[in-house]
């Protein structure tokens, strides 16, 4: 197969190690703005910066996986949407939240699609698992007073262990049937309130995030803390790229659906805990099944607690199948090179990358 030639726009960061990264041409460069890259002239990159030049072979890839980029075979340019470098203390996270946070990380899935020997959450990316790299983004976080991993008992010591016996932050739950099942289960573990007699705005802040998404960046979890904080509850989501269309019996078009006003959502999800707890209250009281958290609180009579979407970032994908784990891989290759760091997993900074 040919190789195809890429050039990887994005937030360019100061080389921290010279020798490691293996600038080979100059290349367009990209602003950044709100998670959203536009490209300017080609232009040689500046003194102490560093830009990337890559090879990727040809893959199998899905074109829903490869909408977050602009692709162009000649090796002028590839666009992805890796979002801001912030996890490398470049200084774009936000301040944290005043109130404390629980995470409900979801790790209890199945994948059957992944066609693997276990499930997909355990896969090695990179030199840790997929499920690993998520708690580490969390753990890093000063205003996260608990962790609940909810997963099954026979994964909880080979794959968890090592950061229990460090962390006491870290509890377990057991999964449920389906997703909102997973999420009580989790729920259960979280603390009423701080203080009953303060206002409700000084509520826990239940944050729940899918194992299988270990690419969102820290200033995207801040941000969504931060709107959940204000707002009640808060979901990251992008833009849909793509034309939806709708149809009755899957094989005619009924209508095309404008998409200006679609929004693809992703986790994490941000809720109160005592506003979580109402939505799922709700939620079986009313016989409701729900596929997200913050659908809980959109059932909810009480129109008080609008849910606000957080800007995301196309790179936060959910692993899914085999080619989801060469796209993950590509990209936390890239975003080391970016960050001259090297891509072993036994570099500090390369934990959070």
């Amino acid at each position: 197969m040919t190789p195809l030639n890429f050039v990887v726009h994005g937030l360019q960061a100061p080389v921290r190690a010279p020798g490691r990264c293996s600038c080979r041409a100059s290349v367009a460069t990209s602003a950044v703005s709100s998670g959203a890259f536009a490209e300017r002239r080609s232009r040689p990159p500046r003194q102490g910066w560093c830009t990337q030049v890559g090879s990727v072979r040809r893959r199998n890839f899905t074109s829903e996986r490869l909408q977050f980029m602009t692709l162009l075979e000649n090796g002028e340019s590839i666009l992805p949407a890796f979002g801001p470098m912030d996890d490398l203390g470049n200084g774009l996270v936000p301040p944290p939240v005043r109130q404390p946070v629980s995470v409900i990380l979801l790790a209890g899935g199945l994948g059957s699609r992944m066609r693997a020997d276990r499930p997909k959450q355990f896969l090695q990316l990179c030199g840790k698992t997929v499920s690993e790299r998520s708690l580490l983004l969390f753990l890093g976080l000063p205003e996260v007073t608990q962790i609940i991993i909810v997963v099954e008992k026979r994964y909880r010591e080979a794959y968890f262990g090592n950061y229990v016996l460090r962390d006491k932050r870290i509890l377990f739950a057991d999964p449920g049937l389906e997703r909102q099942d997973s999420v009580r289960s989790g729920l259960a573990l979280v603390p009423d309130t701080v203080d009953r007699e303060k206002d409700e705005t000084d509520d826990i802040l239940v944050c729940v995030h899918d194992a299988a998404r270990p690419l969102v960046s820290r200033s995207c979890i801040r941000s969504c803390l931060r709107d959940a904080s204000i707002y009640g509850a808060a979901a990251i989501g992008v833009p849909v790229k793509a034309t939806i269309k709708e149809s009755e019996d899957g094989q005619f078009v009924r209508r095309t659906i404008d998409r200006s006003r679609l929004w693809e959502i992703q986790t994490p999800q941000v809720v109160r805990a005592r506003l979580l707890r109402q939505g799922f209250e709700n939620a079986m009281r009313r016989g409701l099944r729900v596929t997200d958290d913050v659908s809980v609180v959109e059932l909810l009579d009480d129109k008080h607690y609008p849910v606000k979407i957080t800007m995301g970032e196309y790179a936060n994908i959910k692993i899914t199948t085999p080619e989801d784990m060469i796209l993950a891989e590509m990209i936390i290759r890239e975003r080391c090179k970016m960050n001259g760091i090297a891509i072993e997993g036994t570099h500090p900074e390369c934990e959070n990358i």
